[in-house]
C-alpha cells in the first residue's frame, strides 16, 4: 500500500458472520452464490479504541449504511482480549459487478459527506492513522450448504455475536467420499445444532491460496463455542451410532483436509449492516 488514504477510499471502500449473508432464490431450488470480500487489517498498538470506534462509526453512518447494493457488512475483532492487531472487514455482494458499482456509489457518498477537500483529507488521515500499512485481502463465493442467522435472532441479540472461523486447506485428493460425508455432517450436525445461529461456508475465488475453504460459525457468545463442540459430538453419535463406523466416517470426512486453523472474533454491532 503506497498511500493509506488511497487504500481506504478504494480498497477499504470496495471490500469494507449483524451477520454475513448468502442467497438462495426464494421458493426455488436454484442456488445463487454471493461474493464475500475479506480484508485483514492490523491496528496500531496503543491507539484509543473508543476514538477508533467513533471514527469508524462516522464513516459507517455517512457512507456504508447508505449503500443498498451492499448486502452485508461486518467489522470483526479478534476475541483474544479484543486484540486490535487482527481485524477482519467483511462485505457481501450479490454479484461480481456489484463490487465495482458499490465502489462508485461509495466514492460519491464520500464526496457528499465531506464536500470540503481539506476536511475530507483530515478525516481519512485520522482514520488511516489507526492502522498499520500491512493488509491482505481475499474474495470468496458462498456455497449452498450454509444457513444465515435468522432475523429474529439478530434483532434479539443485545451484544456482540461471536464468530468461530475455521480455515481449511483442501487436499489434492479428489475428495468425492469426503464431500459426501461433509454434506451428511452439515445436514445432520451443523443444521441441527441449536447453538449455531448461522453457518457460512466460503470457497476461495481470489487471494493467496486457491485451496482455502472458510467456515464461519455464528454463535451468541464465545462461551457457546464449547457447547457447539459438545453438541456436535452428540449429534454425530445419532448420525453414526456405532463407534467403529463413526471413526471411519470421521477419517473419510477429514481426508479432504490437508490442514486447518481456528480463530474467534466478535463483531462490532453498531458497524453491522
Amino acid at each position: 500500500m503506497k498511500n493509506k488514504s488511497t487504500f481506504f477510499i478504494i480498497l477499504f471502500a470496495i471490500s469494507m458472520v449483524t451477520t454475513l449473508s448468502y442467497a438462495q432464490l426464494e421458493n426455488t431450488k436454484v442456488f445463487v452464490p454471493m461474493y464475500t470480500t475479506v480484508i485483514t487489517l492490523h491496528g496500531v498498538s496503543g491507539e484509543d479504541l473508543s476514538e477508533w470506534k467513533a471514527t469508524e462509526q462516522e464513516y459507517f453512518d455517512k457512507v456504508t449504511s447508505k449503500i443498498d447494493l451492499l448486502i452485508s457488512h461486518e467489522v470483526l475483532i479478534s476475541n483474544i482480549a479484543n486484540d486490535f492487531s487482527d481485524i477482519k472487514v467483511v462485505n457481501v455482494y450479490r454479484s461480481w459487478n456489484d463490487i465495482q458499482k458499490v465502489n462508485n456509489i461509495r466514492e460519491n457518498l464520500i464526496a457528499s459527506a465531506w464536500p470540503d477537500e481539506e476536511l475530507r483529507k483530515q478525516f481519512f488521515e485520522k482514520q488511516n492513522s489507526f492502522y498499520t500499512n500491512y493488509h491482505s485481502d481475499e474474495i470468496y463465493t458462498s456455497t449452498k450448504f450454509g444457513f444465515p442467522v435468522k432475523e429474529d435472532v439478530k434483532k434479539s441479540q443485545k451484544k456482540s455475536f461471536a464468530y468461530f472461523v475455521q480455515t481449511s486447506t483442501l487436499s489434492d485428493d479428489n475428495g468425492k467420499d469426503s464431500y459426501e460425508d461433509y454434506i451428511k455432517y452439515v445436514k445432520n450436525v451443523f443444521q441441527k445444532n441449536h447453538f449455531i445461529k448461522g453457518y457460512y461456508p466460503l470457497r476461495h475465488l481470489w487471494g493467496s491460496d486457491s485451496r482455502d475453504f472458510i467456515e464461519i460459525f455464528v454463535v451468541n457468545s464465545a462461551e457457546d463455542i464449547k457447547k457447539v463442540i459438545e453438541n456436535n459430538k452428540t449429534l454425530l453419535k445419532k448420525l453414526v451410532p456405532k463407534d467403529k463406523e463413526r471413526k471411519d466416517f470421521i477419517e473419510v470426512y477429514e481426508k479432504g483436509i490437508l490442514n486447518r486453523s481456528n480463530a474467534i472474533y466478535v463483531n462490532v454491532p453498531s458497524l453491522s449492516k
